[in-house]
């Protein structure tokens, strides 16, 4: 098996530019370029187009054969393996000279070829970018190579639907039909259905006729049945015996080199047959993204609701970051203390959905071997063929973030507030090279026009008029769908506006926000409105436990005893997670990114909001047990900071986990939990995102317990914490 004759794995480097077949070159710096739209997967999967019909019809069987291209070969520079395994395994050099000299690059402040980790520094969201235009780059190459096998009008057909084919996302923040066929039924978190067992085989239009293939998306399979660490690889290409993770002070394995594809949520003891071949448990995938639960409706709609929105909520509050290191990194752009440090950024929520996606450890068996999902561990996770949302997330915040809709006024890489911004911008993204044989850096993965795409919310095209782009008419229409989609902080200020309070007669219990709105005399009001915002920041050494993976648990309510956390577990307290999304050393494969972190104790931050969660709490007068030896309410008597603050002293609770098991505060590195109270500004005008602001530390609520955070901390300024 040969790839495209494209893809020349002879040529001394591999240029990256996007797909430019068809579009104007001379348009290419203009930001107004027409490009085509990466489309939601969804979207694309089930669209009766007969141009997106032709792309699943090249799509297909060209992403089997990238998956089935021989990592031993000749080309094999260009198989789905060793492009997945740029992320993390094996660490070897891509794309650049093995033999070249290691003294060299270190003089040149470079890591070693191979390693190329960019976890927990402001460049993880650029470095991402070429690397998933790579990823797209070589997927078109084969579907190109592939259209060619047609003939006639099907051939013309099928390049055209080439050329217009972009890399589809998934858009895991937002709900979906939970039936496709009838999308009137409820809407929640899914998978795309494109992942689904269902259609682990898909019908396409081929050369010869109508016919089926395997849908790799559904989990990648080595080639010719290969383990990931088998002796038949060349000896720089095996994922290395497997990864060793801490749980309870014991040492366990998960095996990876042992497995022959990739696996999702694997359940049961020890290592299975199933997992060793490759096990999508995809039911309880979309379990875990389904993190709100009802408890049970009593007399009135008033105790009914929802615990938790926290993907939605987390995901439209990216938005309203000010500065780009602030949003990109979970390292700090600047020192913890002062007024306006932010904890929460895409890589947190990037890295929990990384486990979300996974699945936790298993139970260990007698050989102390567990399996776990490939997408948990950053050293294999991109093995998964999940599509990314991140590039996506990165392009909104850019767009709505420039000011005056001046694109060189922008918050990019914000050299005047924080002194690493001006290297970190031109630093080298290796090992990705641009098409002058030079590397990629953050400048010039700035716009994505340039790089031949663009993402449907971001389209300019429909909003220019006689060839003027209405600016401000289109970040209306963004800043309508954000809202829309995913804030659902604004949607429940509202319903806490407009529904009973505990025990007041007379107003109507929860509903849906349009039925409120219809039957109020002035529903603008409830959307325009200032309220209290609680959240929990949480700041660890990134590297401090070795560099193992761990979670930290938020709870309202009683720490359930089944371990691992869930959020659909006997107790319904789980809130929310901070996921430590790190690999351990193993032997001689070496992050020099991680190591590098380690030496400078570098910090990471990561949020969990629970405004929404106290105001079901608050509507239910919903009863809570606090645990032994912690006195305080039991019941939530309002939103105000005077009843929640001691509410959340009785009942918040955290707890660390590691390989499914529990963790002692003191051996995490710097690992704090401070609880802030602070403001939130919801509008009516549905143009305009919410803002969040004055966030203030209550210490009562942390102060004192494992890991909890006190003035002593100076984690926050002096004088700065709230006070009744």
């Amino acid at each position: 098996m040969a790839p495209p004759s494209s893809l020349n794995p002879a040529a001394p480097f591999y240029g990256i530019t996007g797909i430019q077949t068809g579009l104007d070159a001379n348009a290419k710096e203009d930001a107004l370029r027409k490009v085509p739209a990466r489309m939601e997967l969804d979207d694309w999967f089930l669209s009766k187009n007969v141009v997106h019909q032709n792309q699943r019809s090249l799509f297909f069987p060209a992403f089997l054969k990238f998956c089935e291209e021989d990592p031993n070969g000749k080309a094999g520079k260009f198989s789905f393996f060793q492009i997945a395994g740029i992320h993390g395994q094996p660490i070897i050099p891509w794309d650049e000279p093995a033999n070249a000299s290691e003294v060299q690059a270190r003089e040149a402040g470079q890591r070693s070829r191979g390693s190329y980790c960019h976890h927990g520094e402001t460049t993880f969201a650029t470095w991402h970018r070429p690397y998933m235009l790579l990823l797209e780059q070589v997927i078109y190459e084969y579907m190109k190579d592939y259209a060619r096998t047609f003939s006639g009008k099907d051939r013309d057909d099928m390049l055209y639907a080439a050329d217009q084919w972009r890399l589809p996302y998934w858009d895991w923040a937002a709900k979906k039909p939970t039936d496709w066929n009838d999308r009137s039924k409820k809407w929640d978190y899914n998978l795309p259905v494109a992942f689904l067992e269902k259609h682990k085989e898909v019908d396409v239009k081929q050369p010869a006729g109508p016919g089926k293939v395997r849908n790799a998306l559904y989990g990648f399979k080595m080639p010719g049945s290969l383990t990931m660490g088998d002796a038949k690889l060349e000896p720089q290409l095996k994922i290395q015996n497997g990864l060793t993770l801490l749980r309870n002070k014991t040492r366990i394995t998960i095996p990876y080199s042992k497995a022959q594809g990739t696996s999702r949520y694997p359940p049961g003891q020890g290592v299975t047959k199933e997992w060793l071949s490759g096990i999508q448990n995809n039911e309880a995938l979309i379990s875990t993204l389904r993190d709100e639960k009802a408890y049970p409706k009593g007399t009135d709609d008033a105790t009914g609701g929802v615990v938790n929105e926290s993907l939605r909520d987390a995901y439209a509050r990216l938005f309203s970051i000010k500065r780009f290191e602030d949003f990109a990194s979970t390292q700090p752009s600047q020192e913890l203390s002062v007024a306006d440090a932010v904890y929460q950024n895409v890589e947190n929520l990037h890295n929990d959905m990384h486990v979300w996606c996974g699945g936790n450890v298993a139970a260990p068996d007698s050989n102390l071997e567990a399996q776990a999902g490939h997408m948990s561990n950053p050293s294999v996770a991109a093995f998964d063929p999940l599509f990314c949302n991140i590039d996506r997330t990165i392009a909104i915040w850019q767009e709505i973030s420039q000011m005056d809709g001046i694109p060189d006024r922008d918050r990019w890489f914000d050299k005047t507030r924080n002194k690493y911004s001006e290297k970190a911008v031109n630093a080298d993204l290796r090992p990705f090279h641009k098409a002058d044989g030079t590397y990629w850096t953050s400048n010039d993965a700035r716009y994505i026009t340039r790089l031949g795409y663009t993402y449907p919310i971001l389209d300019k095209q429909p909003f220019i008029v006689n060839g003027v782009y209405q600016r401000d008419r289109h970040i209306g229409a963004i800043n309508r769908e954000l809202n829309d989609k995913y804030n659902t902080a604004r949607k429940a200020a509202a319903k806490a506006a407009l529904t009973a309070d505990p025990g007041q007669p007379g107003r109507p219990g929860l509903m849906k926000l349009s039925a409120l709105m219809a039957m109020a005399p002035n529903p603008e009001a409830a959307l325009d409105r200032t309220v209290n915002d609680y959240a929990v920041n949480v700041v660890y050494e990134k590297m401090g436990f070795g560099g193992q993976p761990f979670t930290v648990n938020i709870f309202l309510g009683k720490v359930p005893t089944a371990i691992p956390f869930a959020f659909h577990d006997e107790e319904g307290s789980l809130v929310g997670q901070v996921y430590n999304f790190t690999s351990p050393d193993e032997g001689e494969v070496r992050c020099e990114n991680c190591a590098g972190q380690a030496m400078q104790e570098t910090l990471a931050t990561g949020r969990v909001v629970l405004t929404n969660s106290l105001i079901t709490r608050w509507k239910g007068a919903l009863t809570h047990t606090p645990n032994p030896n912690v006195t305080g309410p039991t019941v939530l008597a309002s939103m105000e900071p005077t009843d929640v603050v001691p509410f959340l002293a009785a009942n918040l609770h955290w707890r660390i986990t590691a390989a499914s098991g529990l963790v002692d505060f003191a051996a995490v590195l710097s690992c704090k939990v401070a609880v802030v109270v602070g403001k939130a500004e919801h509008f009516a005008d549905d143009t305009k995102l919410s803002q969040y602001h004055g966030y203030r530390p209550a210490y009562e609520i942390t102060a004192g317990k494992p890991g909890g955070v006190g003035p002593e901390d100076n984690l926050y300024p002096e004088g700065s914490e709230w006070r009744p």
